[in-house]
């Protein structure tokens, strides 16, 4: 069950990740497009995470979320911008939405950032130097991430996101995990193996059938 909270995480930091990134690092409406089909599905990721923690971790559950609850409102307040904006952006056509994604995208980075390093750090959560320094990366890291997609600088965006899986992983394995009883595993095992599945499925099928071409990757006449 660790392995599976694990690959839900780092799938959230990923691709939620270069939802922010790309929010950030967009120079206009069309870049932002880029990502404005797969939004909903990245973020996805985040409600799969969260519910599998609550119910085969309900200690550390309690444990990350009561201790570390500030970083987390600014992050889940953040996503909240970011998802709302993008949703409303096919209604509302300009420039105003889009800020309310870019300023959204930025907290988001900035409160996950902080929370991966006050797991890292251990205890009470407190505002240290190694708390602000993972804030403040995790928001470089993340614009790196969305400009590499951006401009399909693929070895980039291959060095960010193995940066991003080391972060999260290395912020787990600060964490003692305590697993539910038997019972509450067995009955939610069966539903995570066939869940996770579909979910990784669903969202491949979505990067296929909506994927983007860069202009420099266009046919050129012969």
């Amino acid at each position: 069950m660790l392995i599976v909270l694990a690959v839900m995480f780092t799938g959230y930091f990923l691709l939620g990740g270069l939802d922010y990134g790309v929010g950030i690092m967009a120079r206009d409406r069309a870049e932002m497009n880029r990502v404005a089909p797969f939004f909903l599905g990245n973020e996805v990721w985040l409600v799969a995470a969260a519910g599998l923690l609550f119910g085969a971790y309900p200690w550390n559950e309690g444990e990350l979320l009561g201790a570390y609850r500030v970083p987390v409102w600014f992050a889940l307040g953040g996503a909240v911008l970011v998802v709302a904006a993008y949703g409303l952006r096919i209604f509302k056509p300009g420039g105003a939405l889009d800020g309310v994604a870019r300023v959204g995208a930025v907290v988001a980075a900035l409160g996950w950032g902080a929370f991966l390093g006050a797991v890292w750090q251990g205890g009470e959560f407190r505002l240290t130097p190694l708390v602000m320094a993972s804030s403040v990366g995790l928001l470089a890291l993340l614009c790196a991430h969305g400009w590499a997609f951006l401009r399909r600088r693929w070895l980039l965006l291959a060095a960010t996101s193995m940066t991003v899986v080391a972060a999260v992983l290395l912020a787990g394995s600060a964490v003692t995990w305590h697993a539910a009883d038997r019972e509450s595993v067995a009955v939610i095992a069966p539903v995570v193996m066939v869940a996770l599945p579909v979910l990784i499925a669903v969202q491949a099928v979505t990067w296929w059938l909506f994927r983007t071409r860069h202009p420099s990757e266009a046919k050129q006449p012969v």
